[in-house]
């Protein structure tokens, strides 16, 4: 089983992501209904995560398709 990355390898990932136009986000509370959704969604297999739930539902209301 895989441990957790180097954060030296953390930090150089997430620098290529911001020059690839990543945004960071501060971090925040969801409203129980949306939780609730968002839990709903991941049960369904929608996506494997949280983050990757919100980013699909993002990209799919605005129309396009990820690249």
């Amino acid at each position: 089983m895989a441990g957790n990355p180097s954060p030296k390898y953390s930090r150089a990932h997430e620098a290529r992501q911001l020059q690839r136009g990543a945004v960071r986000l501060p971090g925040g509370m969801l409203p129980p209904e949306v939780a609730e959704a968002l839990e709903s969604l991941l049960a369904a297999g929608y996506a494997r995560s949280k983050v990757g739930a919100i980013a699909r539902a993002l990209i799919e209301a605005a129309g396009k398709q990820p690249e």
